[in-house]
């Protein structure tokens, strides 16, 4: 019997010959296109932060949270917490790491430059039972920031603000304003403009208080001096203070002799650490505090090994 045309298979096409590379081509351009539209119109950059319950305040402002569970008001763009807070809602800072590993549920702490309180409203979570929490920031928009995210957390009665500076001194003084800086296209930001603020002295303003203060955190590079020697009755006052410096060497070095401050400290008894990484605080002596330049510190009369 003879084979009949029609009983033969049909020679598969083009498309069905090529159905994984054709495949291949529509997926690679889908997501070029993605890319394309993603960098044109900031996708990321909008949806992020809304994902994780981000409230916008106006075109500068918005309500973001710490740990996707505590309220923080900030600025939108700020060069410090701005796009860490925003976007993994935490920052990656040693300082706030030692002091988060330093904090005990009934310390009383005292921060200088308290910012828009990332500190403040993370820390005051663990004192909220038993303990205290001062909060010092001289900028009068960032200040007004802080005392909303206080109230949103509950934390009235544990955070106290002030708005004013904290130096040596007693008088004005003035600091640059993060609130007037802007992001600029190629990366990094403008320059800021400088204010003219009131200053007072943690002794001045805690007065009878001051010996009480357990911890002592100074994020303010280049007045780290300064502060201490107008915080008499703090550090001499408590004895197991712990007090959580940004050191700069070259900073401080302009306004005082850093290895004569660091000398007078230590002969009152306290030691220095350096954090190296979270719950990593390795002792230093004053010739490699010097040498590092720059460094978080621990300076405390207890030991930390």
């Amino acid at each position: 019997m003879e084979e009949s045309y029609f009983d033969e298979k049909p020679e598969a096409g083009f498309f069905s010959k090529n159905k994984m590379v054709i495949w291949s081509v529509i997926i690679s351009s889908m997501i070029c296109a993605l890319a394309v539209h993603v960098e044109r119109h900031k996708t990321v950059e909008n949806i992020i932060p809304v994902l994780r319950g981000e409230v916008s305040l106006g075109e500068d402002f918005v309500i973001t949270t710490i740990k996707n569970k505590s309220p923080i008001l900030i600025k939108k763009d700020d060069p410090f917490v701005g796009s860490q807070l925003r976007f993994s809602g935490d920052i990656k800072s040693l300082f706030s790491v030692a002091a988060d590993s330093l904090c005990k549920p009934k310390d009383v702490v005292l921060e200088v430059g308290a910012h828009f309180g990332y500190n403040a409203i993370n820390l005051g979570n663990h004192l909220r039972h038993s303990g205290k929490y001062y909060a010092f920031e001289a900028n009068h928009t960032v200040f007004s920031c802080l005392k909303k995210s206080i109230a949103l957390n509950d934390l009235v009665r544990v955070i106290f603000p002030k708005c004013i500076a904290i130096s040596g001194h007693v008088g004005a003084c003035s600091i640059d304003d993060c609130i007037s800086m802007k992001a600029l296209p190629q990366g990094g930001f403008t320059k800021p403009n400088v204010i003219h603020v009131k200053c007072s002295t943690i002794d001045t303003e805690l007065a009878d208080e001051a010996s009480s203060v357990t911890l002592l955190l100074i994020d303010i590079p280049g007045l780290e001096f300064p502060i201490i020697n107008g915080a008499k009755k703090a550090i001499h006052g408590s004895r197991h203070i712990k007090i959580i410096v940004s050191f700069d060497n070259e900073a401080s070095s302009s306004s005082c002799d850093v290895q004569e401050e660091l000398k007078k400290l230590a002969a009152a008894g306290f030691k220095f650490y350096v954090i190296e990484a979270p719950n990593v605080h390795t002792p230093v002596d004053i010739p490699e505090i010097i040498s590092r330049g720059k460094a978080v510190l621990v300076i405390t009369r207890d030991d930390l090994r």
